[in-house]
């Protein structure tokens, strides 16, 4: 019997029960702006389109520059299997395959200088990888500031749910606390309908700020490929310096050399100066400085080489001044008119992209600027209001404050903690908005 009953404990001990099965898993770590970015990018098909198109670009700068370095190699075997050959006077045979009837041809070549060409496509092969590098970057500058959005209006939405589920307690509390007051004359009936009524305004208050923050959950999930109803736990702290005004003049004399919208720009425009000298070139005639070496092997018909005074192998370095090939004059020189053209429109669109860059920064600094100062006197009308609620509260226990004032009181309280919490949002936003505008990287 003992040993049955320990055998029972033993088992009761090692099988754990259901209700710590089926025990919700503690809360992770609260999910930082920082980062929910990386896992946006990671997660970004715009950002991952970029980046292979910066490599392609890589590799084909890659390409171009071991064409002009490296020399090239060049292979050709040639052999009559059946028929009328012509190394025999077209006597006719029958399949065979002999090393004498076999005709080789091997030629290594250096191109030591063609007129610059080489050099001129490898210039503007360089430009158009550092376009697709900025490229790049603004992808991840836009996917990064749109997960910010993302972030800071989730977490908005979840404020405001806070504080209406903190109103929806407190008007709960209050019908409770008129009942009694109404009870023992203390109220009217009209203060307990009033009282009601706004509790029944606040449920209404919870279910729409509680669909808000269902709305905003769903593209937040979407942006890190997670499903719509994934809850997250955000840390929205306020960070160090994001209320300090920003540098506007320095920010801006920066801008050439940060925003990467204006760096693409002005390495279209290069590229479009290199494509100009390339059509000048193709004006004029090419010289170029070849070095080569050949190995020929012609079939013999078993006679050696050296007895019909062929060499084996030659080496040569030739020279050559020549018209571009399909020269006309005309063609060559309507397109370098259309490559002077498509210099001066990336000249233009250079410049209109820095006038934007820096309207972008203004606009943002403006609304940063608005933002902190909102945010200051939101937090000072909220410490006012909870005081003021505070006083109507005791004269409403007291007698000498009716519900309309309560009402009023609780309202102007409710209407200060939503506006501290959305100018919170603001401001993180805008701060972002501005180091955008700056050229500031986001992630």
């Amino acid at each position: 019997m003992a040993r049955s009953a320990l055998l029972l404990l033993i088992l009761a001990l090692a099988v754990p029960s259901a209700g710590a099965a089926d025990a919700p898993s503690p809360p992770s770590a609260p999910l930082t702006a920082a980062a929910y970015v990386r896992s946006a990018l990671a997660a970004s098909h715009e950002v991952r389109e970029a980046l292979e198109s910066w490599r392609a670009a890589r590799d084909q700068y890659r390409a171009q520059l071991a064409a002009m370095l490296l020399p090239t190699l060049s292979f050709a075997g040639q052999d009559y299997l059946f028929g009328d050959d012509p190394s025999l006077g077209y006597r006719y045979h029958s399949w065979r395959v002999r090393r004498g009837d076999m005709t080789t041809n091997t030629t290594a070549s250096w191109n030591v200088f063609n007129g610059f060409q080489d050099w001129e496509r490898t210039r503007a092969s360089g430009e158009s990888l550092n376009s697709a590098a900025r490229a790049l970057d603004a992808a991840r500058q836009d996917r990064a500031f749109a997960a910010i959005q993302a972030f800071y209006a989730l977490s908005a939405n979840a404020r405001l749910r806070d504080v209406a589920r903190d109103d929806l307690a407190a008007q709960k509390a209050q019908y409770a606390e008129t009942q009694d007051l109404y009870k023992h004359g203390l109220k009217s009936l009209a203060d307990l309908y009033k009282s009601e009524n706004d509790w029944r305004a606040s449920e209404i208050r919870l279910v729409s700020a509680d669909a808000a923050y269902r709305s905003a959950l769903q593209p937040f999930n979407e942006l890190i490929a997670q499903t719509p109803w994934t809850e997250h736990v955000l840390d929205d702290a306020l960070t160090p310096g994001a209320t300090v005004p920003p540098d506007l003049a320095g920010d801006a004399a920066r801008l050439p050399e940060r925003r990467p919208e204006i760096r693409r720009a002005l390495s279209e425009e290069r590229r479009a100066g290199i494509q100009e000298r390339q059509a000048l070139l193709g004006l004029l005639p090419t010289l170029s400085v070849v070095a080569q070496w050949n190995r020929q092997q012609t079939a013999l018909n078993g006679l050696p080489s050296g007895s019909l005074g062929i060499t084996s192998s030659n080496r040569q370095v030739g020279l050559t001044l020549s018209l571009p090939f399909g020269f006309n004059g005309a063609t060559q020189g309507f397109a370098y008119a259309a490559a002077r053209a498509s210099r001066r429109g990336a000249e233009a669109a250079a410049d209109a992209a820095l006038r934007s860059a820096r309207d972008d920064l203004y606009s943002a600094w403006i609304g940063l600027e608005s933002a902190t100062s909102t945010y200051e006197l939101s937090e000072r009308e909220e410490s006012i209001a909870a005081r003021g609620l505070k006083i109507v509260e005791t004269e409403y226990r007291q007698g000498t404050a009716d519900a309309l004032r309560m009402a009023q009181a609780r309202s102007d309280l409710l209407s200060a903690r939503v506006q501290t919490a959305t100018a919170l949002e603001n401001i993180l936003v805008d701060r972002a908005a501005y180091e955008r505008a700056a050229g500031v990287p986001l992630w």
